[in-house]
C-alpha cells in the first residue's frame, strides 16, 4: 500500500471487522449457553463441560479474529513504511544543487512554489531543500505544497499501528473499563484517522501568531554573527503575514540586548528599533497584559472599570495614549460579549479616549 488515504480506509476496514467478529462471537455464546440452561440441568457434570466448551469456542473465535486483524494491518503498515524509505533514497543531485544555490538569497513564496513545481513534486529531498530555505526566509512550510518528513509519516504510521494494538486488546462491547471504552469510541475512530491524514500530508494549521512570532524570534537568536541575523530579520518581518504578529516579533528583538545595532542597519529597521526600544515596547507589554486581563472577565462593570482607570491615567497625563491597547480593543470588541457591552455602556467622550481618531465601535457584538 502507497497512499495514506487507502491505507486508513483499509484501517476503517480492519476495525469494523473485528468488532463485527467479537460480537458475533459473543452472540453465539449467548445463543449456546441459552441452549444449554434449556437442555442440561445447571450444576452437573455435562452441563459445566459443555459451558466451558462454549467459552472456549468464544474466546478462541475472537483471539482468531484479533490476530487476523492484527496480521493483515501490519502488513499494510510496513509496506507503507517500506515505500516511504525507498523514496528517501532517489536523489536528484542536479535539482539539489540548484535549490542550494539559492541559500542566504531572500526569497517568496510564490518563488518557493514555482521551484517546486519544476522540481520538487515528487523527490523529497528537493522538498526538504525547498522547507529548509522556506524557514531561512521565515516562510511557514505550511504555506507550500510539500509532504511531510520521512520521520513524520513513520510516527504517523508507528501511532496508528499502536492505536490498533489497543483496540484488539481491550475492545469490549459491554465491559465497563475506561480501556474498553477507549477501544470503543477512541482508538482509530474517524476523526484521528482523518488527522492521521492531514499530519501525513502536511495539511497541518498555519502557525498561531504568537507560534509564528516566537518561532521567527528563536530562529533568529540561533543565528550566529550579525550580518546573517540581519538577513534573518529582514526575511522573517516581509514572509510574517499579520501585522500583530510583526508586532510580537519586535517586541522581543526590542527586549534583546544581543542583537546589536548593525543588525537592524542592515535589515533597514533601525528607526523602527528604535522607536521600540524607546517606548513602543513598554507600550505594547502594558496593553497587551491588560487586555489578557479584560478578555477573562465576564463582569462588564470590572471591565469598565479596568478601562475606565486607564482613560482616568491619560487624562491625568501619567500615562499616554496606547496605539496597541486602542488596536487590541477594536480587534477584540465584536468578538467577546462583555467587552462590547460594556462599550455600549460607557459615554462617547470615553470611547473617543479609548478609540483615537478611529470611529467608535457601533451598537450590537457577536459572541465569539
Amino acid at each position: 500500500m502507497t497512499n495514506i488515504y487507502d491505507l486508513t480506509n483499509f484501517l476503517r476496514d480492519v476495525r469494523s471487522r473485528y468488532q463485527a467478529e467479537f460480537i458475533d462471537a459473543m452472540e453465539t455464546e449467548k445463543k449456546e449457553l441459552a441452549i444449554l440452561d434449556r437442555d442440561y440441568k445447571v450444576g452437573s457434570p455435562t452441563y459445566t463441560a459443555k459451558k466451558q466448551e462454549i467459552q472456549l469456542a468464544c474466546d478462541m473465535a475472537i483471539v482468531k479474529a484479533r490476530e487476523k486483524a492484527a496480521k493483515r494491518a501490519a502488513e499494510e503498515i510496513e509496506s507503507m513504511k517500506e515505500w516511504e524509505r525507498t523514496g528517501v533514497g532517489t536523489i536528484n543531485t542536479e535539482a539539489l544543487a540548484r535549490i542550494n544555490a539559492l541559500r542566504g538569497i531572500p526569497v517568496t513564496t510564490e518563488e518557493l512554489k514555482q521551484i517546486l513545481s519544476k522540481h520538487g513534486s515528487s523527490n523529497y529531498w528537493v522538498q526538504r531543500a525547498v522547507a529548509a530555505l522556506a524557514e531561512e526566509n521565515g516562510i511557514p512550510v505550511t504555506d507550500l505544497p510539500l509532504d511531510s518528513s520521512l520521520d513524520v509519516k513513520l510516527n504517523v504510521l508507528d501511532q496508528l499501528s499502536g492505536q490498533l494494538d489497543l483496540l484488539l486488546e481491550h475492545y469490549s462491547p459491554t465491559a465497563k473499563t475506561r480501556e474498553a471504552s477507549e477501544a470503543r469510541f477512541l482508538y482509530l475512530n474517524d476523526s484521528i484517522l482523518d488527522n492521521a491524514v492531514r499530519i501525513y500530508n502536511n495539511g497541518t494549521k498555519d502557525l498561531s501568531e504568537a507560534d509564528a512570532a516566537e518561532r521567527a524570534y528563536y530562529k533568529i537568536r540561533a543565528i550566529s554573527g550579525q550580518m546573517s541575523k540581519a538577513v534573518a530579520i529582514s526575511n522573517s518581518l516581509r514572509n510574517l503575514k499579520k501585522e500583530d504578529t510583526k508586532n510580537m516579533l519586535l517586541y522581543r528583538l526590542a527586549k534583546d540586548d544581543s542583537i546589536r545595532s548593525e543588525a537592524y542597519e542592515v535589515a533597514g529597521i533601525s528607526d523602527v528599533m528604535a522607536e521600540w526600544k524607546c517606548g513602543k515596547a513598554d507600550r505594547y507589554a502594558r496593553a497587551i497584559n491588560m487586555m489578557n486581563g479584560i478578555k477573562t472577565m465576564q463582569d462588564t462593570e470590572k471591565i469598565k472599570e479596568k478601562l475606565r482607570s486607564y482613560i482616568n491615567r491619560v487624562q491625568m497625563g501619567s500615562e499616554s495614549e496606547n496605539e496597541f491597547l486602542r488596536h487590541e480593543i477594536t480587534k477584540t470588541y465584536k468578538k467577546n460579549t462583555f467587552i462590547g457591552r460594556a462599550l455600549e455602556e460607557m459615554s462617547g467622550a470615553e470611547k473617543d479616549t479609548l478609540f483615537g481618531n478611529s470611529a467608535e465601535p457601533e451598537g450590537g457584538t457577536t459572541a465569539e
